[in-house]
């Protein structure tokens, strides 16, 4: 006897096709048809309990008692199913018939008792209900369910990766806003590091030692030192040689910061200057400055540099553009002045901040 096949048919005793059931419980038609053909009982993969779920779900369609069906699954699993589901309906429907017969038709016990044809077609006594197993889970809508749970797992997906995109569009606006201050901090904080000796691309200005540093004071004699080196002024025109130097004067207040780009490398890095302060940058070709224009002074070789910001402001690079051939000039490459040529006075000290 099969399980599967009494269920089979008792459906189509009550007229139902398997769709007809698909639609009441929401169950996957090939799940149904599983039942029907009891491949879903030996299936290793299938969860017992699912198994069961799905059958009840089926036979409370079909208006099959849950006591029945449950001891119907019971004796599937342990291989002693005798169909009792067919026998049990053909009861019911037998009782029902004989109790819908009006009373003058039915046979007296004195005719029961002389005819033996009575006898014989009393009804057996209905069995007694099996004793049913301990209650279950009540049957469960997997295929909602699982569409359920399908719809979160995507809900959670497109959030995750709209919050990805957020966090990398975050990182890269941060990156090409502060790109020039970042690389700056990294160059400074390793050219800070790196003994002067180990700089292979450091090429020695032509006018100023770049290791010198003019202190305020002179540690020997006590007295005011002068914002030079102790290198011998020269006397006549000088020549352009093939690295440029130019002093960033903060003559007029913090510079806080001032940008500058060297032709060296082509990297903007930004320096905070206290007023007073000097620093030397290298170049061959190009210098660009960009910053607090009216507290600071360009100067070459002793020079201030007339109106920079006037003279050699370039709008495409938004700075003031130096170049070779505006120092190519005969008061910039005369000897520098026996006195600073302004009021504010000559730096307090001059260095070299970042080398090439």
């Amino acid at each position: 006897m099969s399980l599967g096949k009494d269920l089979a048919s008792i459906r189509k005793s009550q007229n139902l096709s398997l769709e007809d059931i698909q639609n009441a419980i929401k169950i996957p038609l090939n799940t149904l048809k599983s039942i029907e053909n009891d491949s879903i009982f030996s299936d290793a993969t299938k969860n017992k309990t699912y198994v069961r779920s799905f059958v009840r779900s089926y036979a409370k369609v079909l208006k099959i008692d849950d006591e029945e069906i449950v001891q119907a699954l019971d004796e599937v699993e342990e291989g002693n199913y005798y169909g009792g589901l067919i026998s049990d309906s053909a009861e019911e429907v037998t009782e029902t018939e004989f109790k819908l017969e009006p009373k003058d038709t039915l046979p007296s016990e004195s005719q029961e008792e002389e005819n033996p044809v009575f006898q014989e077609a009393k009804p057996e006594p209905k069995k007694p209900k099996r004793t049913p197993p301990p209650l279950e889970e009540d049957s469960i809508n997997w295929a909602d369910m699982g569409r359920k749970f399908t719809t979160v797992s995507k809900n959670s997906r497109v959030w995750l990766f709209v919050l990805i995109l957020v966090i990398v569009g975050s990182l890269g606006t941060t990156g090409y806003l502060f790109w020039d201050d970042i690389g700056s901090y990294f160059q400074n904080e390793s050219v800070a590091n790196e003994p002067a000796s180990n700089d292979q691309n450091a090429i020695p200005p032509a006018p100023i030692d770049s290791s010198a540093l003019v202190e305020n004071n002179d540690l020997q004699t006590g007295e005011t030192t002068n914002n030079t080196n102790e290198q011998e002024t020269p006397s006549g025109p000088i020549e352009l040689g093939d690295t440029l130097t130019v002093s960033l004067y903060a003559a007029y207040g913090q510079l806080e910061p001032i940008r500058v780009t060297s032709d060296l490398n082509w990297r903007t890095n930004p320096f905070w200057m206290e007023q007073g302060e000097s620093y030397y940058f290298d170049f061959n070709d190009t210098l660009l400055v960009r910053g607090q224009y009216s507290r600071m002074l360009l100067m070459f070789n002793g020079h201030v540099i007339e109106n920079p910001r006037q003279n050699y402001f370039n709008s495409a690079f938004n700075s003031i553009m130096i170049t070779r051939d505006i120092l190519d000039q005969d008061r910039y490459l005369a000897a520098p002045p026996s006195e600073f040529p302004l009021s504010v006075g000559p730096p307090d000290s001059t260095v070299y901040r970042i080398r090439f």
